[in-house]
Formats: structure tokens, sequence, C-alpha cells
């Protein structure tokens, strides 16, 4: 079996887009479903889940192209029944908590049923008959500062508490990795939990980094010898990224040393260091697009600020330091066909 296509984007937004990429396999949702909700993983059939293409829900969700969207049989409490449960995975990389997050969380939850009660309507369904599926809503938060809860929307509306009990309620996943305990990470023995151990060491000492990719890739193994080839490369790869990205360019010998003698079959490990090259290719790679656009940005503001100059003359200090600094493209464009038609400064930047 062929190893599954690495996009541009997963090292290169890394971890925005490789998180997603790393979900996109069932076995792994299993593993991130027992690490944060144990009890209801047993009820999800992960092997039948069903990835929902980007092209059913809603603009408001399709936004969110890092988020995973899935949809599967769930089993009840009494096991004779099974229904289809939405799981959506809302990826949070930014910094900085969101006090908001638990009003986006609705907004997001509100377009997923949009969207089923729309494919009802269009399949014809007796509108007695139409139902919704119910959501588990997981928020992943890889972010470094600490972020206890979600909060609710009552702490966002401004109402009595007598007025609290007509607000919209849902409960939520929050699984902060860097406020998780790190024996809770790897408690169930799934090797996606070791893997989310890194974001927990992304500022630790060289010397710590380096023991637990030891121990990583021993776990990591287990899951090669098991034969299951695709979830090995796809952890395999994260893990890389993450040394890659998230780590000082001289520690990266040490540190795929340290990955690569915990590996009992060395060919593994060569591919691992071939990974890492590969990454820094892409790294390389990414940097020579972005250096390449921004000199094209430049130019066109140089263009941009020399006819402006050339037409009105000497321009304002505030207004040459704001052009100066100006990286819309868009915005650029559209002032260097304004100039052409424009008779006054005022017109021009109107």
């Amino acid at each position: 079996m062929s190893d599954p296509p690495v996009p541009a984007s997963v090292l290169r937004d890394f971890p925005d887009r490789a998180l997603r990429w790393l979900l996109e396999s069932n076995d792994n949702v299993r593993g991130l479903l027992l690490t944060v909700a144990p009890d209801l993983a047993a009820r999800i059939d992960c092997d039948r889940l069903a990835h929902v293409p980007r092209s059913f829900v809603q603009e408001t969700l399709r936004a969110r192209e890092a988020d995973c969207v899935l949809r599967g049989p769930y089993r009840g409490s009494d096991r004779s029944t099974e229904r289809e449960v939405w799981v959506y995975i809302l990826l949070e990389h930014q910094s900085d908590p969101d006090p908001w997050m638990s009003f986006r969380l609705l907004t997001y939850m509100l377009a997923l049923w949009e969207s089923e009660r729309r494919e009802q309507e269009e399949r014809r369904v007796p509108v007695g008959a139409r139902r919704l599926s119910p959501i588990l809503p997981i928020v992943f938060y890889t972010g470094r500062r600490a972020w206890q809860r979600l909060g609710s929307l009552a702490d966002l509306v401004d109402a009595p508490a007598e007025l609290h009990g007509y607000l919209p309620r849902h409960d939520s996943v929050f699984f902060s990795v860097n406020g998780s305990d790190p024996a809770a990470l790897t408690a169930s023995g799934d090797p996606l939990g070791w893997v989310l151990l890194l974001f927990r060491l992304e500022d630790a000492p060289v010397e710590e980094l380096a023991a637990a990719l030891g121990e990583i890739f021993s776990h990591l193994e287990a899951v090669a010898r098991a034969g299951d080839r695709e979830r090995w490369f796809r952890l395999a790869w994260i893990v890389v990224g993450f040394i890659r990205h998230r780590r000082p360019p001289e520690e990266m010998d040490r540190l795929l040393t340290a990955a690569t003698g915990s590996m009992e079959d060395v060919s593994r490990g060569r591919e691992v260091e071939v990974m890492a090259r590969t990454s820094a290719e892409d790294l390389i790679e990414q940097g020579k697009a972005i250096g390449e656009a921004r000199g094209r940005i430049t130019a066109k503001r140089e263009t941009l600020l020399r006819q402006m100059r050339l037409k009105f003359g000497p321009l304002p200090a505030e207004l040459e330091a704001t052009l100066g600094e100006l990286a819309d493209v868009a915005r650029i464009d559209e002032l260097l066909v304004r100039i052409l038609t424009a008779s006054t400064l005022d017109q021009m930047m109107a």
C-alpha cells in the first residue's frame, strides 16, 4: 500500500493544516476521542466515520478549512439502537484564548444543522419525518497560553439571572493540550496521545524533548509492527514537522538522532531522516516563494508611490508612510488603476 500524499500545505502551515491532515485517518480520530472523551469514543463507530466534503457544508464552515467534519454511527446506552451523529472538531491554534468561542461554536453547529435541513428538503423528506442529528463538538486547542474553560453564552449576554434560562445552551468537549496532564494524554495507550505530548514540550530544554522523542517513536514502532503503515507515516510526519517548525535548526540533528535511535527498524529510521530533509526543502521553497511575493509587492508599491508623486507632487508624510507599508495587493492594484482617472489626491484616496 502506498503512503498517503503529503499536501504541500501540511508542513508549510503547521500545525493548522497538519493536524487536519493527521485526522483524515479514522484511527487518529479514534485516538483523539479516546484521549478527550473516552466514554463517548466507545459508542462511536470510528471505522464507519465519513469525512464530510466541504461542498456539503455552508460557507460559514467552508471557511474553516482547518476543521474536521465527520459523520457516522453512534450506539445509544441501550446498545440496541444506532443513529447518525456529527463529530465536529474545531482546531484552534491562536495563541490567546477566545472568550467568544462558545458563540462561534454555536454558529458552526447551526451551519451544520442548516446544511442537514436543506439536504433533507432537497430529498423531499416529509416535513414530519425530518430530524436533525446530534453534534459532538470538540474544541481542540494547541495554543501556548493557559485556557481552562470555554465559558458559556450566558457569560456573553448582559441579562439578569432570571433570563438566563431563555438563552441557548450547548455542551462541548474542550481539549487544551497544554492544559492537560501528560499522564492523561497518554492514558489511553493510543499513539496519538504520545504525539500530542509534543505540544506540551514546545519550549522544553532540548534534553527533555530528545528523551520524549525516543519514547514517542518507540510507541510509533508498535503501530508499524501492527502493519498500519499509513497511520505510522502520518504520525511520523507530524513529529518531524513539529521539530522542524517549532525548534531551532541547530537542534535538528540531535533530535533526529534521539528519534531514530529508538527505532528497531533501521529502514524506518532512514525514512524519518528523509522526511526531515523533505520538510527542510519545503521550508526553503516556502521562503523563496514568500520572498518572491514580497518582492512583487514592494515593486508595485514603489511604482504606485512614484506615479503619485509625479502626478500630485510631494505626498503628505503620513500618507507616504501608510502607502509604504501597504501589503494588500488588491488595494495596490486598485490605486494603480484609480491614479489614471483621479484629478486630485483627495479623489485618488476617497
